[in-house]
């Protein structure tokens, strides 16, 4: 009869360990980039979200309104965060050996997505495929204190 042990292997534990470490440091994926559905139909220059989007952990499905002299492009609807700075929007980004892939191309930037409505003047990760952000992006003035009819200032 042989006797089974009950200690974890060496791959297990290092498996383990690696689990705990990552939990332990808050790290969880945004999924920013990930493609989702803004469960309406818009033109190029017309901003829309999906505040309740399942398949984001943010629940913050966009699909941002181009702005003028950004040149045209494919990428559909993505998942979004909050963010405070460039460094907190490290996001999916497409394959471009997969011409079904319509992911953002040229990375995120952290920014204001929408001047109205329920995420008036929030800064938001935004695919630099939509937006013209060499330099980073402005905070439109009418997002300004004093100036902005937003709730959440």
């Amino acid at each position: 009869m042989t006797r089974k042990s009950c200690a974890p292997t060496g791959l297990a534990a290092s498996i383990f360990i690696c689990a705990a470490a990552a939990l332990a440091t808050g790290c969880e994926s945004k999924a920013i980039g990930r493609p989702c559905d803004v469960q309406s139909d818009a033109s190029a220059m017309q901003a829309v979200f999906n505040g309740q989007a399942l398949e984001c952990p943010s629940r913050i499905c966009i699909k941002p309104s181009k702005e003028q002299n950004v040149s045209p492009s494919d990428t559909a609807s993505y998942c979004t965060s909050e963010c405070s700075k460039d460094s907190d929007c490290d996001g999916e980004r497409r394959d471009p050996t997969n011409t079904r892939d319509k992911r953002c191309k040229t990375g995120f930037v952290c920014g204001v997505g929408f001047e109205v409505g329920p995420l008036c003047c929030k800064k938001l990760c935004l695919c630099r495929d939509f937006v013209n952000a060499s330099g980073g992006l402005q905070t439109p003035a009418s997002c300004s204190k004093g100036v902005s009819t937003c709730q959440n200032l």
